[in-house]
């Protein structure tokens, strides 16, 4: 847990990153208009530090922009912003459309940092693990042909739900450390291929190439009416799977023992792929 005297506003309190059930009697629950940077800053007063969770693109730029813009009128000393995934300051990985908003965000930050007391934090851990599979996002276990993304062979980071709020924690309670910079951790170094063999199961693959999926999420893109589900998902693999996104990361520059984050075994990957 941070630090007790440390006061955290946590921006969407619900989703894949937070529990949508009731929450601990201790917290504050504050219900404010997006749309009203004074309701955002009231909300946001007395706060260290603001973590948002926010989804990007299904919640428009602008309201992650007045969240800073905010946390900035409000005092607040750190901000978080919806990460959470993609190693967004690779430069290949910047130019995908599905992370403008992200880099946006960035942007604003860096630039507000420089003018005002609020420091920032960008966490990158890579997809949701667990979430991943459960889904079938990172591995189609339904069968029967289970696709591979480019071959399935290459690895890219990853970290379960569990382990990021574990490095939402360790940020916190590590301000001088992780001071307006992107701080990376994984717990997992894994290929479609690995994962496919530590579920046991005996399913036919198929080569999908993520050069195609980029193709075809930029031609839904240019449509009049896009399709999400089409575009998000195509340049989403093509930054996970495909070859000079910077999906593995360095070991040099993971922050997991800052944060006691220990990488999973093969016999914990495995029951995580059979739960």
């Amino acid at each position: 847990m941070p630090n007790n005297s440390t006061k955290v506003a946590l921006v969407g309190g619900s989703g894949n990153l937070e529990s949508s059930k009731t929450f601990d009697s201790r917290a504050h629950i504050a219900r404010v208009d997006y749309e009203s940077l004074e309701s955002l800053t009231a909300a946001l007063a007395g706060n260290d530090v603001v973590v948002n969770t926010l989804g990007v693109g299904a919640i428009p730029r602008d309201i992650h922009l007045r969240l800073v813009d905010a946390a900035v009128a409000a005092g607040v000393k750190r901000f978080l912003p919806s990460e959470y995934g993609s190693n967004t300051t690779h430069p290949a990985i910047a130019k995908l459309p599905v992370f403008g908003d992200k880099i946006a965000v960035q942007e604003h930050l860096k630039n507000v940092s420089q003018q005002s007391g609020l420091s920032y934090t960008i966490l990158i851990n890579g997809p949701f693990l667990d979430w991943g599979i459960k889904t079938g996002f990172l591995l189609d276990l339904s069968g029967p042909v289970a696709p591979m993304y480019d071959g399935g062979n290459r690895k890219f980071s990853s970290t379960t739900l569990r382990g990021v709020g574990k490095a939402v924690v360790g940020i916190i309670n590590n301000p001088s450390a992780t001071e307006s910079t992107a701080v990376y951790v994984n717990e997992a170094r894994v290929s479609q291929k690995e994962l496919l063999a530590l579920s046991g199961k005996s399913l036919e693959t198929k080569t999908v190439q993520t050069s195609d999926l980029e193709q075809e999420a930029f031609a839904e893109l240019a449509k009049p009416a896009p399709n999400p589900d089409v575009f998000a998902l195509g340049f989403l693999r093509r930054a996970i799977f495909g070859e000079g996104f910077g999906s593995l990361f360095d070991p040099e520059n993971l922050s997991n023992d800052l944060f006691d984050l220990k990488t999973l075994s093969e016999e914990e990957l495995r029951s995580l792929v059979a739960e």
